[in-house]
């Protein structure tokens, strides 16, 4: 080990067949910004191996400061009750729904019957405040409850976009063929894809628009090129809980 901020859960023993040994850091000890250091392993046949590592502690924001969301990882993921801000209409309204999902529960619009409308002011928006560290291309993965396409001569829409970018409306049931709904049925969530250019590192407010009702959001996955392939995706980023949420969110523990 060549770096004083590497925690090894046990420094030595014997091992039979195989051991799992517990590597962290020591955010007291780790410098500033992006640091690299190694693990050596010497067992008694006199093999050497060395294990790389990394830690990133960043300058800004802090942790206590935090608004919102902070990319680790390289993904911010977020359950969708966890916005920063909510805008409504009179006429329609997001709303949570309890235990609706795989991990929390899910946000969608009610009146059930309200009527479509295109992203704007007149048109309910959840924000979704995050810092990140990496800019450029990024991939937004939606993650929605499965639902029928129950309307005439289309499927069912949302737009998505990150700060002051065009809107881009998305039909979540563009792909009506019978892989995709087994697909859905199998897995119960139905996924939309997205991309967005990010300018610069710093805070960026990512919004999702209601255009028709009956689509129940669950979770959102901002991928700057660390998700790694697994099913259930990974788990929520650190973020801070705006005074309004956390009431909330204390109210329905």
């Amino acid at each position: 080990m060549n770096a004083p901020w590497i925690i090894l859960s046990e420094w030595q023993g014997r091992i039979e067949q195989e051991k799992r040994i517990g590597v962290s850091v020591d955010w007291t000890r780790a410098p500033l910004g992006l640091q690299a250091g190694s693990i050596t392993i010497a067992g008694s046949d006199d093999q050497v191996v060395r294990v790389k590592t990394t830690s990133f502690r960043p300058a800004f924001p802090k942790r206590e400061e935090l608004q919102g969301f902070v990319q680790g990882g390289g993904y911010v993921a977020i359950e969708a009750p966890h916005y920063s801000r909510k805008l409504d209409q009179p006429s329609a309204q997001w709303e949570r729904l309890e235990d609706l999902g795989r991990e929390d529960s899910a946000m969608t619009v009610f009146p059930v019957t309200a009527e479509s409308r295109s992203p704007g002011r007149d048109a309910p928006c959840l924000e979704y405040e995050m810092y990140l560290f990496d800019a450029g291309l990024v991939r937004v993965e939606a993650i929605f409850d499965p639902t029928l396409n129950f309307v005439p001569g289309r499927g069912l829409r949302y737009a998505i976009a990150f700060d002051d970018e065009p809107p881009q409306v998305i039909d979540l049931l563009a792909d009506r063929s019978t892989e995709a709904w087994a697909t859905s049925v199998k897995d119960s969530v139905r996924k939309s894809t997205s991309t967005h250019t990010i300018a610069a590192r710093g805070y960026h407010r990512l919004k999702v628009w209601m255009v028709d009702p009956g689509v129940p959001l669950q979770k959102l996955v901002v991928d700057l090129g660390g998700v790694k392939p697994s099913y259930l995706g990974p788990p929520e980023s650190f973020h801070s809980v705006p005074r309004e949420q956390g009431e909330s969110q204390r109210s329905h523990r």
